[in-house]
């Protein structure tokens, strides 16, 4: 594929891109970055763009060149969202990960990704997620010196090349998937593949005519964060960047902020659901809600519409990191959602969907539960590693689901936790959480042998109502006792998702910390 890319779309080009269109947009973190502490929280287009070259000088003086691998893991910070700039800016390839994948898991990573250098923290390294990588892989570190290495604040800082837009078959960025299934998989993007998760988003975003200030909170480390950047910068949005969800921390970066468009992952939300009850004020101003990865729950989102704007709207979108966003739905308080599992349409002239066989194969009729795949222009061509993981230009997603007669994707589980005891674990949970306002999490996990296990999580961790649980499932598929735990002691993915797996082994070996345990 030959070409350039358009500079905005770029990774490379896009932080001075935005500078040069829009100037000094307003740019709030809720902590100050780890490599630039002095620059505080509050930055702005122009002044982003200055520390991504400042980083990018610091990683060409660290001896590191275009086209080697660079991996990233250190505690959540905006600081990752700068170094992978800083990375594509000297054509090198960031590759971020997660400090919560655990030490075994990112042994494995690390040998996949083959890095020529690795960029963390000491807190990090002092947490044991490190132990598992040969010393030969040179460590860098942002903020203090660590054990093992250098502070990148000791470095001379190099040359820089000049600012251009690299050609779209350029390898720009290696993410990683969830890991709900295991050791998390390397995706590999190149320059092309990328701006096809932007693509949608800018497309969209003009569509809509989006022009009010933006508060994301996201993963720093997730491809769907850099693709969220790559869309807001186009647009030229003034951004709140949340790197903790805790009610207590939105709350103060919304009175700050005033946003207009909120995004978040659905388990995020939730725990916002206290905001919109007991703050409403805070959401006024909303036009627009966003999640991603998963189907919001329909409570939430109405709880959410009825804090916002009166001609608010709640966009869900259906992606993974492999593919960027596949569907779109649009609610409306007035409209409410009949059907939690609805996820919407494919954007049109950007991605399409078909349900195969059990198999994988052909195509079945509508209302005809499968396998989910996905074409998209921003589906990777692999993971790192193997050769092209599509099937004719399809995507595996590794979902259950249908398409209705009204040509919406209705998603209906993760094949590896379909249950036999019950129809959709997914929907099971929306109907456990749309009668117990209490909870904040509700995960129903199969356990080989027995009854789905329900793992709760409520409000503040009160104790759970179990007068009000047992009527809340009466009507339900025979579950197990619910399990509570609070959310901090649940194993969770990138993007705050339980892993599911994990808990199931936790539980069979007693290892998962329960709320009456402590």
């Amino acid at each position: 594929m030959s070409g350039r890319i358009r500079p905005h779309l770029a990774l490379a080009t896009a932080p001075h891109e935005a500078a040069r269109r829009h100037g000094r947009v307003p740019l709030h973190l809720d902590r100050p970055l780890d490599l630039f502490p002095d620059a505080g929280t509050e930055l702005d287009y122009t002044s982003f763009a200055e520390l991504v070259d400042r980083a990018a000088g610091l990683l060409t003086g660290a001896g590191i060149t275009a086209g080697q691998r660079v991996m990233l893991v250190q505690q959540p910070n905006f600081n990752t969202p700068l170094l992978v700039f800083a990375c594509a800016r000297i054509g090198a390839v960031p590759v971020p990960v997660h400090a919560a994948v655990g030490a075994e898991p990112f042994g494995v990573m690390a040998e996949r990704a083959e890095a020529a250098a690795l960029i963390t923290d000491a807190a990090t390294e002092a947490a044991g997620v490190l132990d598992n990588v040969p010393l030969s892989t040179p460590r860098w570190y942002v903020g203090e010196s660590g054990e093992h290495g250098r502070s990148l604040l000791d470095v001379t800082a190099g040359e820089l090349p000049p600012l251009l837009a690299p050609a779209k078959d350029t390898p720009q960025l290696v993410t990683h998937s969830s890991g709900t299934t295991g050791v998390p998989k390397l995706v590999l993007h190149t320059v092309d593949s990328f701006s096809g998760h932007a693509k949608p988003q800018v497309f969209i975003g003009k569509l809509l005519r989006v022009n009010y200030p933006y508060l994301l909170c996201l993963s720093p480390v997730h491809a769907r964060t850099m693709s969220g950047l790559l869309a807001v910068f186009s647009l030229g949005l003034e951004l709140g960047f949340l790197t903790d969800p805790e009610p207590d921390n939105a709350v103060a970066m919304l009175k700050k902020l005033r946003p207009g468009l909120v995004e978040t992952v659905p388990n995020a939300f939730i725990r916002w659901e206290e905001i919109a009850e007991q703050q409403p004020e805070l959401f006024a101003d909303v036009r627009m809600f966003v999640s991603s990865f998963d189907a919001a729950h329909p409570r939430t989102i109405n709880t959410l519409l009825k804090a916002a704007h009166p001609k608010a709207r709640y966009m869900q979108a259906y992606g993974q990191t492999e593919t960027g966003p596949i569907t779109v739905k649009v609610h409306r308080l007035k409209m409410k959602c009949e059907d939690g599992r609805c996820v919407g349409r494919p954007v049109i002239g950007h991605t399409k969907v078909r349900i195969t066989d059990e198999n994988g194969h052909g195509q079945v009729p509508r209302e005809t539960a499968g396998p989910i795949f996905a074409r998209s222009s921003g589906v990777t061509p692999s993971y790192l590693g193997t050769p092209d993981q599509r099937v004719e230009g399809w995507w595996a997603m590794g979902d259950w689901g249908v398409i209705s007669k009204r040509g919406c994707l209705h998603l209906y589980d993760r094949i590896v936790d379909r249950s036999g005891d019950v129809d959709s674990l997914l929907a099971t949970e929306d109907e456990i959480l749309e009668s117990l306002p209490q909870l904040t999490e509700a995960v129903l996990i199969s356990v080989e042998g027995s009854l789905p296990v329900p793992l709760v999580c409520t409000r503040r961790d009160a104790p759970l109502d179990m007068d009000a649980w047992r009527k809340a499932v009466a009507d339900m598929p025979a579950l197990a006792d619910p399990v509570q735990c609070r959310w901090d002691d649940i194993p969770h993915t990138a993007t705050w998702k339980v892993k599911r797996l994990e808990v199931a082994r936790r539980l069979a070996a007693g290892e998962l910390v329960q709320l009456t345990e402590r």
